[in-house]
């Protein structure tokens, strides 16, 4: 069975060496997994998406490693600072202590509302962007122009055999045989047993009951499922179930990566090695039957998140709940995959 990855932002119950998911607590009160699809979804979810029927872009893989692909980014730049928010930050004090604008801190953090009403405690925001990466790679159709630049400079006996190669774009390796893993946020239909306890927020508002092994595992792996909400770890002490927070339901509604961006299931990707924003293209995903939805994996994905619990060349692939995991790993059982160039490969809205 493959082993789930620990990710920072969100966790799914560990197989510990028994050989066996260890399991807990009944919910109560009708607990039941939240679907975020069925919410109005804010445009800052929506905006990694591609248009389902945006055309594909014709490319070939080429087994030549990219040396550069600690800059690849999808968007101008790339974040060089990072703020993690705790206790009373606001929008406009975390811009003051940096010394950057409050229209600063909305445009690197488009996850950021108006007003600034989501801050996330313990969650990660851009205070300061990168010139080198935005010098290197401007945006992603310069990106793609770079790429071809260098296929027809590089390929050149490719592109003698083959006419219509000069009009693929080519997508290099960036790893070979990396450690391929799956997580998931806590969900209470993984849990059974356990005595009845209240789940509150950090000022002591009842969000909702669950099972006590549940609420054990809410506070261990800090984000879950309560009811119809997600919920996640607040900047307060934990006392009796009381320091959480809720999440966002229309623009985080499967729950929030370590950086404070949403997670997005079957297309967000955690990985230490490979910069944040950074499009892969993952071959041995291509075809893949989706769980929950009806659509089949094109491969692409988006590097979005960080795991404590592995170094370098290791993805860990986000999949919203256990449930999906246990599927997609009896159908597949891979535990080691090739990573190239995201390249202009769709994100797809798999939800």
């Amino acid at each position: 069975m493959q082993l789930k990855a620990l990710s920072l932002a969100t966790l799914g119950f560990l197989l510990l060496s028994s050989g066996s998911f260890v399991q807990a607590a009944d919910t109560v009160n009708d607990i039941a997994v939240v679907h975020g699809g069925a919410a109005q979804l804010s445009d800052s979810y929506l905006s990694a998406f591609d248009a389902d029927d945006t055309e594909d872009v014709d490319f070939e893989l080429s087994e030549e490693f990219d040396e550069e692909s600690h800059i690849l980014t999808k968007r101008a730049s790339d974040c060089s600072k990072y703020h993690t928010v705790s206790g009373s930050d606001s929008c406009v004090k975390i811009a003051k202590k940096y010394g950057v604008t409050l229209n600063n801190i909305y445009d690197w953090n488009p996850q950021i509302k108006s007003g600034c009403p989501n801050l996330n405690n313990g969650k990660k925001y851009c205070v300061q962007k990168g010139g080198s990466a935005s010098s290197k790679i401007s945006n992603l159709a310069a990106k793609k122009s770079t790429t071809k630049k260098k296929a027809t400079k590089k390929s050149t006996k490719k592109s003698s055999s083959k006419k219509s190669s000069s009009k693929k774009e080519t997508r290099k390796k960036l790893q070979s045989k990396s450690a391929f893993t799956y997580y998931w946020i806590a969900q209470p239909g993984d849990y059974s047993g356990g005595k009845s306890v209240s789940v509150k927020t950090c000022s002591g508002k009842t969000i909702g009951s669950v099972g006590e092994n549940y609420a054990d595992a809410l506070v261990m792996e800090g984000t879950g499922v309560v009811g119809s909400k997600i919920v996640n770890l607040g900047g307060c002490s934990c006392s009796g179930y009381k320091c959480f927070e809720l999440v966002d339901k229309e623009s985080d509604p499967y729950g929030l990566t370590s950086f404070g961006t949403p997670l997005r299931p079957y297309v967000t990707i955690a990985s230490n090695d490979i910069k944040k924003n950074t499009k892969i293209y993952v071959p041995s995903l291509v075809g893949w039957k989706v769980p929950g939805s009806g659509k089949t994996h094109n491969g692409c994905l988006l590097v979005d998140d960080q795991s404590w619990s592995f170094n370098g060349k290791h993805i860990d692939f986000y999949v919203y709940s256990m449930d999906n995991y246990e599927k997609l790993d009896k159908a597949h059982k891979i535990n080691n995959v090739d990573i190239y160039q995201g390249g202009s490969c769709k994100l797809l809205n798999y939800m």
